[in-house]
């Protein structure tokens, strides 16, 4: 996929959910408005699309994507002069649904496709209702099965950005093995793939009490050249922008300059600029962008 410099202001949030989904809060006018008092630039919704027990009844259907598409195309030209509007949607990795997923990617004009696993091998590894979540499951096996998954769905070319790509330790379960090999694999796989990496900084909110990805492995993604994408994972309007305070300095530590935006599948690079916040989350996220990159990233631009 080709690279090129847009001239678009930072901050973006490009992880944004919608009703669709069932289980967010709020029409997708109320995502908008919250982005836009937020000092927001560019939002992308990215809902999900999830075939096959057990998660698609947390997902719209396919026959709903149509709708969906359109209506983030009316919105975006609602709001046209206050901010900018992307259509994208997180699909979970399903091997058997593949050509339903080229399909859905082709048939419509996104500008992103976001790829997540949620149930490796049918194992809900996301809910608060999950066995997972309650301990069950031998640690290293699940995250060995995540990893295994992960390395299959990265045999595909239907995706754009892999979504919190170490999503299995949202509960805060650390397995005794570090799996560095199985990572280092799956990152060299995604550099040579050129498919950016998001950083999701809903993962703050959970045990884990980190990003997705956490610093090492976001350092091991830049040290390999992957690209980034950044997202709220937002299923209500006041967790837009929510975490950046602690999210932006991790990826500036990790030696991040740029993350990525899409325009039609089209990845484009943005500067970090050196943001100052007036106001955490909860609630609007306040914040100022200053004109110049701060010193600690000038140069990695």
């Amino acid at each position: 996929m080709n690279q090129e410099k847009t001239n678009i202001s930072f901050p973006v949030d490009y992880h944004i959910h919608t009703m669709l989904c069932n289980h967010a809060k709020g029409g997708m006018e109320s995502y908008v408005k919250k982005a836009v008092s937020a000092g927001l630039k560019e939002i992308c919704f990215l809902d999900h699309l999830t075939l096959g027990e057990p998660g698609n009844r947390l997902s719209m259907a396919p026959e709903e994507v149509p709708f969906y598409f359109q209506a983030v195309s009316r919105i975006k030209n609602r709001y046209r002069e206050a901010i900018s509007i992307k259509a994208g949607l997180e699909i979970d990795f399903n091997h058997v649904h593949i050509s339903l997923f080229n399909k859905i990617a082709e048939s419509f004009s996104f500008d992103v496709i976001g790829a997540s696993l949620h149930f490796p091998a049918g194992i809900d590894v996301v809910s608060r209702k999950s066995g997972w979540s309650k301990g069950e499951n031998e640690t290293d096996l699940i995250y060995g099965l995540y990893l295994e998954h992960l390395d299959k769905m990265l045999d595909y070319d239907y995706f754009d950005v892999i979504c919190h790509i170490d999503l299995v330790k949202k509960f805060g379960r650390k397995p005794a093995d570090n799996f560095e090999k199985e990572l280092d694999h799956i990152i060299d796989k995604i550099a040579k793939k050129n498919i950016a990496v998001e950083v999701n900084t809903s993962g703050y909110d959970y045990p884990a009490k980190e990003a997705f990805p956490s610093f090492p492995i976001l350092e091991k993604c830049r040290k390999a050249g992957v690209g980034i994408t950044i997202g709220s994972d937002a299923h209500d309007p006041e967790s837009i922008g929510r975490h950046y305070d602690k999210a932006l300095p991790m990826m500036r530590s990790a030696g991040y300059g740029h993350v990525c935006i899409f325009t039609e599948r089209k990845r484009f690079d943005v500067p970090i600029p050196n943001i100052e916040f007036k106001a955490g989350y909860p609630g609007t996220s306040e914040f100022e962008v200053r004109t110049g990159l701060s010193d600690d990233i000038k140069d990695n631009v």
